[in-house]
């Protein structure tokens, strides 16, 4: 497996945006292309997927922040969890460019993988009406 920058990427578009939508609340058709079209554009933004040459295993997201990088988005096909592949990415990731730490904003149904992944977690509240999101850090 290895990463590889979206724009580059030879798997075929329909793969990467059924990866986003594990990661995208109310994942319509209209609102991943836009994310891919607008969102994945900007300069200081990338998506990487996580392939094995044909088939994409996995995604992940990033916007730089000056030294810092947030996680935008990150899944792993429902076939390929529990094996490593959300970890490996964000390790190639931290492996990419000199940041100092990576941050991410999650819910409390993937709190756990960022801490198993060594993040420091800290609760935000209820951002939404009943849903508690959590701030996760890794500092590197």
């Amino acid at each position: 497996m290895k990463l590889v920058e979206y724009r580059s990427a030879t798997v075929p578009v329909s793969q990467v945006k059924r990866l986003l939508s594990y990661a995208v609340g109310a994942a319509t058709e209209e609102k991943l292309s836009r994310i891919l079209d607008r969102e994945y554009s900007e300069q200081n933004i990338n998506l990487y997927l996580s392939t094995d040459g044909t088939t994409a295993l996995g995604i992940i997201g990033i916007k730089r922040l000056g030294y810092s990088a947030e996680i935008l988005h990150i899944a792993v096909h429902e076939l390929m969890r529990h094996q490593g592949i959300g970890r490996r990415m964000i390790d190639d990731i931290r492996g990419l460019e000199e940041f100092r730490e990576l941050i991410a904003e999650t819910d409390h149904e993937s709190v756990e993988f960022y801490r198993a992944c060594g993040f420091s977690i800290h609760s935000r509240g209820d951002q939404y009406p009943g849903v508690e999101r959590y701030r996760c850090t890794l500092k590197l």
